[in-house]
Parts: structure tokens; C-alpha cells; sequence
């Protein structure tokens, strides 16, 4: 291997070692949204993406406190809530992935989707923030949505993002000013809590199956 290539690649590969070995927050058995909770039956994943969705979350949720703190953007920030206009990925009913009508595969599909629609979003903070832990999240969030990609039975039905539609994202979320761009920075990470909230409950739910099946 190229000794710069391997130079540049040691500090990535310590990132997600540092990532993994990160104390996990615990997470609240519901949302309150009907998600699957202790009580479901669940099915084959292996323990380590929970711990991982765990870190992640957990990763997440220190950067969104941080950023409360320091800047005064909190969750009840009303003008923060007011100026969500950005279109970031979410689980709904239809997604297949609550109590009620859980579907498998359409609910890993929709997760992995969106895993790979934050990459954006993650290289967007990771270049405004200048904060390693945004590229723990970045890279993390590929690798478990990749290894959620090894669960379903048609790895080719998970959409994949289109380079151009990024590209411009990227540019427009860059165009943002101080106060939007603050803004931004808040909405996204609030929705990617949220989001690996219930990424982490499905992830659990697929576990705990498997060993008492």
C-alpha cells in the first residue's frame, strides 16, 4: 500500500475504534410513536450494530448537548423549529418499521436509505464544525448502513442517493448563513438522534429475535 494512502487511512481506522469503544447512552425502550419496543419478538442482527447504533446515537446526542450549551440552540428553540425547511430522512407507519405491521425488509430498506441520505448532511457538518467526532459520525453511519445491507434478502431495492441531487445539497447547505447555518447544524443533528432512536429499536428488536428463536 502507498505510505501516504496507509498514513491517511490509520487515523480513519482509530476514529471507529475510538467510535465503537464509546459508553452508549441508554435508550428509552419508546417513542412514544409505536416503534417496536421489549415486548416484540425480534429477529437476526448481530449484537455489535446495536452497540454500534448505540455509539452513534450517544455521539450524536454529546454534539446536540454541546451545541446547546455553546450556542444556545436547544430542542425548544422555537425559531430553530420554525425554520426546519430542511428535508431530512425520518421513519414513518409506512415504513414498515412500528409494532403494529413491522415488515422486515421494508423497514431495514428504509433505514439504510436514510443512513446513506444523512452522508450529506454529516460531511456538510463535518466540514463546517472542523470536530473529529463528526467524522466518527460520518463514517460510522456508512459502515452500519452497510452492514445492515448484509440483513436483507435484496441488497439492490435500498435507493441509492444520487451524486448530483448530493452535490447540490451540499452547495446549498454550504450557502446558508450564520444564524441558518447554526440553525442547520441543530435541525440536523436533532433529526439524526431521532432517527438512530429508532434505527437502534428496530436493531434490538432483529437481535433479541434471533436468540430466542
Amino acid at each position: 500500500m502507498n505510505p501516504l494512502l496507509q498514513r491517511s487511512l490509520r487515523p480513519l481506522a482509530l476514529s471507529l475504534m475510538f467510535l465503537m469503544a464509546t459508553a452508549a447512552l441508554p435508550i428509552p425502550d419508546s417513542l412514544g410513536d409505536g416503534s417496536p419496543g421489549n415486548d416484540v419478538p425480534r429477529k437476526s442482527s448481530s449484537n455489535s450494530d446495536l452497540e454500534f447504533a448505540k455509539n452513534l446515537h450517544t455521539t450524536a446526542y454529546d454534539l446536540k448537548t454541546q451545541m446547546c450549551l455553546t450556542q444556545s440552540m436547544c430542542d425548544d428553540s422555537n425559531e430553530a423549529l420554525a425554520e426546519n425547511n430542511l428535508n431530512l430522512p425520518n421513519i414513518t407507519e409506512r415504513d414498515g418499521c412500528l409494532a403494529a405491521g413491522f415488515d422486515e425488509e421494508t423497514c431495514l430498506i428504509r433505514i439504510i436509505g436514510g443512513l446513506q441520505e444523512f452522508d450529506t448532511y454529516l460531511q456538510y457538518m463535518e466540514k463546517e464544525m472542523k470536530d473529529n467526532k463528526f467524522r466518527f459520525l460520518k463514517l460510522g453511519t456508512a459502515q452500519l448502513a452497510h452492514n445492515l445491507k448484509l440483513l436483507i434478502k435484496k441488497a439492490d431495492a435500498v435507493p441509492t442517493p444520487n451524486p448530483t441531487a448530493s452535490k447540490n445539497l451540499l452547495s446549498e447547505l454550504q450557502s446558508l448563513k450564520t444564524w441558518s447555518k447554526n440553525v442547520g447544524l441543530r435541525l440536523i443533528l436533532w433529526h439524526y438522534t431521532r432517527f438512530m432512536e429508532g434505527t437502534i429499536r428496530v436493531v434490538r428488536y432483529l437481535h433479541t429475535r434471533s436468540t430466542v428463536a
